[in-house]
């Protein structure tokens, strides 16, 4: 089998990047998987494999594009008014993108423990949060809403 340029697998990679950032907005994290990968790209699972590990690691893919757009759904004034602003967003029928971005950090975390970039975003959400409040109190908040977000799904 010929190998490929260094050129044409950083190619190649941002297509996939391209199609799994296409996928989660238009129809969310659940949907991006190796099968669907393969059919839209037309190759096997394990070449997708190649380049994504896990599942998880599709997650870099939508590194530094979705985190933004579900970050300024929230309002860090408050501890209050940052969990009523999260689950406000999480129930948003005229938009997904919060709810998918908080189902894909919840999926990452619960399916390894140690997802390194769902960790990242929850820690950043708390460094944010204490800048109006405590450490403990912005650890407390963000418990708050994880554990409304994991009732949520009991509601799903």
């Amino acid at each position: 089998m010929a190998r490929i340029t260094v050129a044409e697998r950083e190619k190649k990679k941002q297509m996939m990047d391209d199609l799994i950032f296409r996928l989660f907005m238009t129809e969310g994290w659940e949907v991006v998987t190796y099968d669907r990968l393969a059919k839209e790209l037309g190759m096997g699972k394990s070449s997708i494999q190649r380049y994504y590990e896990s599942k998880n690691m599709f997650m870099t893919a939508l590194q530094g594009k979705v985190f933004p757009l579900a970050i300024q759904k929230l309002d860090f004034s408050t501890s209050e008014a940052f969990i009523n602003s999260w689950v406000k967003a999480y129930h948003d029928e005229d938009s997904h993108v919060f709810r998918e971005v908080v189902r894909m950090l919840m999926d990452n975390i619960m399916s390894s423990g140690t997802a390194p970039q769902a960790k990242a975003a929850i820690y950043r959400m708390i460094q944010q949060l204490e800048n109006i409040m405590p450490h403990q109190e912005a650890e407390d908040t963000m418990k708050m809403v994880l554990g409304c977000t994991v009732y949520a799904f009991l509601e799903d």
